[in-house]
């Protein structure tokens, strides 16, 4: 499994539209094959930062996922259209367990 997280920060400007985008991607995500899961939510609001954390089967379904015309083109509006600094980090997880 890859687990992604992200931290994205943008202007008081540009973030409920930013936060928009972003939500409106959520559940055409979480259609695609291999997606385990995918949210994204406010996490400081007086900061403008907003919360990813999303699941993949393995490294094809998220290059996949990153390969779409609607993940392809927000990713390059990040710094243009969204002035934006960007935290994205993914790791691989060999086994699950309870904590």
């Amino acid at each position: 499994m890859i687990l992604v997280t992200g931290l994205i920060r943008t202007d008081p400007e540009t973030f409920p539209a930013l936060l928009a985008r972003l939500k409106s991607l959520c559940e055409p995500s979480r259609a695609e094959d291999g997606c385990l899961f995918y949210h994204m939510g406010v996490d400081d609001e007086a900061s403008c930062a907003i919360m990813a954390m999303e699941g993949w089967r393995d490294r094809a379904a998220l290059d996949a996922h990153l390969a779409l015309p609607a993940i392809a083109g927000l990713l390059a509006e990040f710094g243009g259209r969204y002035t934006v600094d960007v935290s994205i980090h993914s790791v691989e997880a060999s086994e699950k367990f309870m904590l």
